[in-house]
């Protein structure tokens, strides 16, 4: 049987959380929630997501902090990361994308389907990078 993808959320609101952590398990992830910044690095630390799902402006440390982290930690470097925010400033959109965020959601525009797809389809994009395919586009939801 294969292993189920896990899949970090780092989402300070518990109702959100809940709705989006339990689509992704119904459809076969192995979903772990950290509701701050800071909880959330760790968590992407010793838990090794395959993919991580980060809102912006949460307390401790905010998105953009915690994917900064990701990227300078050998062990989180190559980690796929989505954003889901509320915030749909171009500015933060560019800043994301510049920081190497794989995709950024606006939560909304996004259905609990359309979250589960898109992680489908980058961590589909991530096996075909070590396939030796073309690299991931960064996606926005309009």
């Amino acid at each position: 049987m294969t292993p189920q993808p896990r899949v970090l959320m780092v989402e300070d609101h518990p109702d959100i959380a809940d709705l989006y952590q339990l689509k992704l398990q119904l459809d076969g992830y192995r979903v772990a929630v950290a509701s701050d910044g800071a909880a959330g690095l760790r968590l992407a630390r010793s838990f090794l997501p395959d993919l991580i799902l980060l809102d912006i402006h949460m307390p401790q440390l905010d998105g953009l902090q915690v994917l900064t982290a990701l990227r300078e930690d050998e062990a989180t470097d190559d980690v796929p990361v989505v954003i889901c925010s509320e915030d749909d400033s171009p500015q933060l959109i560019k800043e994301a994308h510049r920081l190497g965020a794989a995709a950024y959601l606006v939560k909304a525009n996004l259905l609990p389907s359309r979250l589960s797809q898109m992680v489908a389809d980058v961590l589909g994009q991530r096996g075909e990078l070590t396939l030796g395919g073309a690299p991931p586009s960064a996606q926005q939801a309009s």
